[in-house]
């Protein structure tokens, strides 16, 4: 079995440490990287050609912590403090750490993990990252240290230090000495559990049994390995790997490791326990060359102002709850696939239902549906049972289902406290014998509107709409255009709310509010190229209210340039053909639009995100959905693989509509923001490829 160096004297020349052509690399600068971990920080110093470190455990107070460490160095190295030309923090408490009198940012622990990695090994593809509160996967390119891929745990403590650290106060080990312990056996107990609640329980159960502390103990490192393992899988295990983080110490999941490999993990020069400081000392070196890049005076002093528009679908809304529309009746929608134009041609106040709700009305929705529904459905069954004002303002609700929960939300909001129907959408894109169907169920919605005002719906007045609603569609697009410039002039939450008006206005209303935005759009100056990472998002619903996504990207100086969800630009992509035949034009129209995930082939759907992502020449995209959504859940393997394809990364997001995965969600988009070059490069190389392969 191959191990670190255990040797290391906190001190050394550096050619003595890393091969040659890694060292000629670095500057004299004398620069600093610290790695804040959970339980242990790490600190490593470049200076005059020697690599200083320093380990202590993680303070209460994570400022405190840093200041020792920079101490230890100064005083280790001989160094003043003024002479440090750059930090680089990482680690779990990188955010909370602090330097008025030394130039410093922030750095992701897979980035700086990547590089550290790439330093300390010879010619590593593949790094493991295992510590305290989290375990990592990394592909690296074994040229440069960048990072190509990554993977990381969930919420779960499972295949993490702590997991390990449990289950040695459980075995009454040292936590120090629970991998020797596992190496005296040969007889692993079988671990079932992933959670570590209950695998607790197990370790508990078999130790009453009888079962040698060493058995269970071997059994508990092959679990952690496997868990991890899984996450290795999904970014392709390449030789060599290498272990780093502070469970790489544990001499028992090294053994583990290698038994699922098939081969040993690498050696490195030093303990990679540093790996993560000593990445971020990299890092620090490259940012002491550069001028330092000022992100603040990026982009346009142009605002736009989306006030207008936004106070029109607030007094909408009131209006509908007050029923004071002007119409005879109040329905909701459910899908971007109901016909809005025959909505609009009967006389009835219309909105789609798509808000996120609070945590209030989701647990209300769970307790007539499933906890394995996702939280929109959750929110749209919630509203009804919490009698928020503007669902119980309601007469009616309609939907062409393409999802089989909200057809269950549905079906339970017509039983217990609105009439709804339920209209059939066809499936198969490419079958024409489902558009006659489609027409059928088109032709009922009419009928079934006309029957609920009591007034005719004319042929004229839907063939009208459609002329209006695709001159929306005309300026929703003209609009987000303005995000293919080199430098957008919105961003993507300003469209969030823009496209989401659709949904909601009057048509007359929602034109005239666009042509407003339209109008400055058109008078703004373009500053050009822009450093920011371009980012399609893509996937599932992002209902009213759900900016938790959109924020982190945007708060980590990014532009989300293009939607392809159904509440983005997706359903403007195309118009609704208008021939004066409405019924094939609307039945034509809805199945021609870009689709989503639910309709077949699937092939059709990746193509139009693919356009999508030539268009606006992105640099990577993030596929979101919410937990529990099957039909978005079993699309991501396909749709990675052809954005892939045309160079385009994909960061794989799911989530709900609490809070609690923020900060989880944040360190995996900064790491693929990094990864992109946005962060780390200025986004320099991106604009480079963007330039040379334009769509």
């Amino acid at each position: 079995m191959s191990s670190t160096r255990n040797d290391w004297s906190g001190q050394g020349k550096l050619i003595d440490i890393f091969e040659k052509k890694k060292v000629d690399r670095l500057s004299n600068n004398t620069v600093l990287g610290i790695d804040i971990g959970s339980r242990q920080s790490k600190a490593a110093l470049l200076h005059d050609n020697q690599l200083y470190t320093a380990l202590v455990p993680t303070g209460f107070f994570m400022q405190e912590t840093a200041d020792e460490l920079i101490q230890t160095l100064i005083d280790k190295s001989g160094i003043n403090r003024s002479d440090i030309k750059y930090i680089v923090s990482t680690g779990y408490g990188r955010i909370a750490l602090k330097y008025d009198d030394i130039p410093n940012r922030i750095v992701t622990e897979i980035a700086c993990h990547g590089m550290g990695a790439y330093y300390l090994g010879n010619d590593i593809k593949t790094v493991i990252d295992i510590g305290g509160q989290d375990s990592k996967a990394i592909k690296i390119d074994s040229q440069t240290g960048k990072v190509l891929d990554f993977a990381m745990n969930d919420k779960c403590a499972a295949g993490t230090g702590r997991f390990l650290e449990r289950i040695a106060n459980v075995l009454g080990l040292d936590i120090n000495n629970i991998g020797p312990e596992s190496l005296k056996s040969d007889d692993a107990m079988d671990v079932s559990a992933q959670c570590i609640v209950f695998a607790e329980s197990e370790v508990v159960s078999e130790r009453a049994k009888g079962r040698e502390v060493s058995d269970i103990a071997y059994g508990i490192h092959k679990s952690v390995a496997r868990r991890v393992h899984s996450l290795l899988s999904r970014v392709g295990i390449e030789k060599n790997v290498l272990f780093t983080g502070g469970v790489s110490k544990n001499v028992g999941i090294k053994r583990a490791f290698e038994e699922l490999l098939g081969f040993e993990i690498s050696q490195s020069s030093i303990d990679t326990v540093y790996a993560g400081a000593i990445g971020a000392a990299v890092y620090a070196d490259e940012y002491a060359l550069e001028s330092d890049f000022d992100k603040n005076a990026e982009g346009n002093s142009f605002k736009l102002n989306i006030s207008s528009i936004e106070n029109a679908v607030e007094y909408q809304k009131e209006l509908i709850v007050k029923k004071d529309t002007g119409k005879k009746k109040t329905v909701a929608y459910t899908c971007a696939y109901v016909p809005i134009e025959i909505l609009a041609s009967a006389n009835v106040a219309h909105y789609r239902i798509m808000h996120a709700g609070n945590q209030d009305e989701i647990m209300a929705g769970e307790s007539l549906t499933q906890s394995v529904f996702c939280d929109l459905t959750k929110s749209v069954l919630g509203s009804f049972i919490t009698e928020k004002p503007i669902a119980a303002a309601l007469d009616h609700v309609y939907t062409f289902f393409t999802c089989d929960c909200m057809r269950k939300t549905i079906e339970a909001v017509n039983s217990n406290y609105v009439p709804a129907t339920i209209y059939n959408m066809p499936r198969l894109l490419k079958d024409e014998s489902q558009e006659e169907y489609y027409i059928t169920e088109i032709e009922a919605f009419k009928k079934d509107l006309e029957e609920l005002t009591g007034e005719k719906i004319e042929d004229a007045t839907i063939s009208k709409n459609i002329a209006l609603y695709n001159e929306a569609r005309r300026l929703l697009r003209e609009i987000s255009e303005y995000r293919i410039k080199g430098t957008p002039l919105l961003t993507g939450s300003q469209f969030q709310t823009i496209a989401h008006s659709f949904f909601y206005l009057p048509v007359d209303v929602l034109i005239n509010e666009l042509q407003k935005i339209l109008d400055q759009l058109e008078n703004a100056y373009d500053k050009g190229k822009s450093h920011r990472p371009r980012i399609l998002l893509a996937g599932g619903i992002l209902a009213d209210g759900d900016n938790k996504l959109t924020s982190i990207i945007e708060n980590l100086e990014a532009d989300i340039v293009a939607e392809d969800n159904c509440a983005g630009l997706r359903p403007f992509t195309r118009d609704i053909p208008n021939t004066g035949d409405w019924k094939k034009d609307i039945a034509r129209g809805y199945r021609g639009q870009a689709p989503c995930a639910r309709m077949k082939p699937l092939d059709n759907v990746i193509e139009a995100s693919v356009e999508l992502a030539k268009k606006y020449k992105v640099d990577g995209a993030v596929f979101y959905y919410l937990k529990f959504c099957p039909t978005y859940s079993m699309f991501i393997k396909k749709y990675t693989e052809a954005l892939q394809a045309i160079n385009v990364p994909v960061l794989v997001v799911t989530s709900d509509y609490s809070k609690g995965d923020e900060g989880q969600i944040k360190i995996r988009a900064e790491a693929f923001l990094e990864m992109l070059g946005g962060i780390r490069d200025g986004g320099a190389k991106q604009i480079q490829h963007r330039e040379q392969n334009p769509a």
